[in-house]
């Protein structure tokens, strides 16, 4: 067996303890021991995901949940032993809402739905149906998600229908935001099979061939699919595990904020005043952060990487959860909740019917609420005193909802982001090659996290496989 090594993880999050929990495995598969040190800045680890129980209320900070479609997710899962404590959305959390020309629309879950439903006027629901005939985009040049949905489905299912799927999961702006980077699947099918309903005929067919059901796949092609899952007790379920299984020595309020290299080829990290010899470090942490690391190497391909990053924009976000008593809202929440496109005008991106999604994480009698609020487009409306956050929370409820004017929250926190979500904006995959290229060059440091590869909490658990497996053979195979 091998001499210990001694790997740093910079950031707690998701990320970190996943990559610290992957490391860990993978090297002992392979029949080596590894020291895992994990600095985090803050009180405890968790990141964007921290659940609080309160009154019977499960409150939480970042994502409401996460979809089973990426097999990494669920192996962690089942790894960590959390099998019997998921809890999958209810399947009346399927049925979806978008705000259009005031109203709130369901969103259609098969064809013959979308022909029948409001979603969009006739005419862009036409113009959708002669997408098949739209010729693929052969030139290699970056698009922006907005013009790529214009350009095959029409103008008006961009602006309602994908503005809407981008502002529940960048809170961006599509016509920033890149589709190679932000949607790599969209510009796959339209490579692959010339089309997004082409793409749709073809994966429902393969489908019922492999199954020998006579189902198609659901959802649209290209759009995130799969169903969501939480636990008993939140998403804090899940990080409680990582920290107490990773067998990582978590340092907190431990602020990492030089990196060197030293001649042997090895690191030294300073945190808190500590300074620690790695043989490999990981970085988790967000793109400002990750950035000053990087150039403190005063490596030409590290600073290039930490220039790139430093190009990486933000979306501010408040999160404004609230409980009510179920019988001011009349007749029974179903569905997942609503998106607002922002030509709808609104001071809100939307809000998910927390408690239908996952009835368990309220009180019996009572409906729970997470109304998001701010975005690229419109940081201001995420600021403000608390006051005034849940009074615009509630207004638009009002509004968009019908919720009585009489209606008051029982139960509310707010949850303020003020750099929540990192922006895949035109020319993302030269950030991406730039941060490739360092990590080749740099032999031994790792870049993770949610800036550069993926948003979702399962990406981000899906990269720290990625990063693991890139540790390993650089202790144990090419050092």
């Amino acid at each position: 067996m091998s001499s210990e090594k001694t790997v740093a993880i910079i950031g707690g999050g998701i990320s970190g303890l996943s990559a610290a929990h992957a490391i860990r495995r993978v090297a002992k598969e392979s029949g080596h021991e590894v020291r895992v040190i994990v600095y985090e800045s803050a009180e405890k680890v968790g990141g964007k995901i921290t659940t609080e129980v309160s009154d019977a209320f499960v409150v939480e900070s970042g994502p409401h949940g996460f979809l089973d479609k990426e097999p990494t997710a669920m192996a962690l899962v089942h790894r960590l032993g959390l099998q019997d404590r998921l809890r999958r959305a209810d399947d009346s959390s399927a049925h979806r809402f978008v705000l259009r020309a005031g109203r709130l629309r369901s969103v259609p879950t098969s064809p013959p739905a979308f022909l029948a439903g409001d979603i969009l006027p006739l005419p862009g629901k036409l113009r959708v149906l002669f997408e098949p005939l739209v010729p693929k985009r052969e030139s290699r040049e970056d698009e922006s998600v907005y013009d790529f949905a214009r350009r095959r489905i029409g103008r008006a299912a961009a602006d309602v229908l994908v503005d809407a799927m981008v502002t529940g999961i960048y809170g961006g702006d599509p016509r920033k935001l890149s589709l190679p980077a932000a949607f790599p699947r969209m510009r796959e099918l339209e490579d692959q099979y010339g089309g997004l309903i082409r793409a749709q005929l073809q994966l429902a067919k393969a489908k019922r061939l492999e199954s020998g059901s006579s189902r198609g796949a659901p959802g649209a092609a290209g759009a995130p699919g799969g169903v969501i899952h939480s636990f008993d007790r939140g998403l804090g379920v899940l990080i409680d595990a990582l920290a107490q299984q990773a067998g990582a020595e978590i340092r907190l309020q431990a602020p990492a904020d030089r990196l060197e290299r030293i001649k042997d080829g090895d690191f030294v990290v300073t945190a808190a005043g500590d300074r620690q010899v790695a043989h490999a470090v990981v970085i988790t942490t967000p793109a400002p952060v990750t950035a000053a690391l990087l150039e403190s190497f005063g490596h030409a391909a590290s600073e290039a990487a930490a220039q790139a990053l430093r190009g990486i924009e933000y979306a501010n976000v408040t999160v404004v959860v609230q409980g009510f008593t179920a019988t001011d809202f009349g007749s029974k929440l179903e569905g997942f909740g609503f998106l607002v496109p922002n030509g709808e005008g609104r001071q809100i991106l939307g809000s998910i019917w927390a408690s239908t999604v996952f009835a368990d994480h309220a009180p019996h009698g009572t409906v729970m609420l997470r109304t998001l609020l701010g975005g690229a487009r419109h940081p201001e409306y995420a600021e403000g005193d608390d006051e005034t956050l849940s009074a615009r929370a509630l207004g638009e409820l009002r509004a968009i909802m019908g919720v009585p004017a009489s209606t008051r929250p029982i139960f509310e926190r707010i949850i303020r982001w003020p750099a929540g979500i990192p922006q895949y904006e035109l020319g993302h995959g030269a950030r991406v090659s730039a941060v490739d290229r360092a990590e080749a060059e740099v032999s031994g440091v790792f870049i993770g996290g949610n800036a550069v590869r993926g948003v979702a909490m399962v990406q981000c658990v899906k990269e720290a496989e990625r990063v693991a497996c890139g540790v390993v053979h650089r202790l144990f195979v090419s050092s």
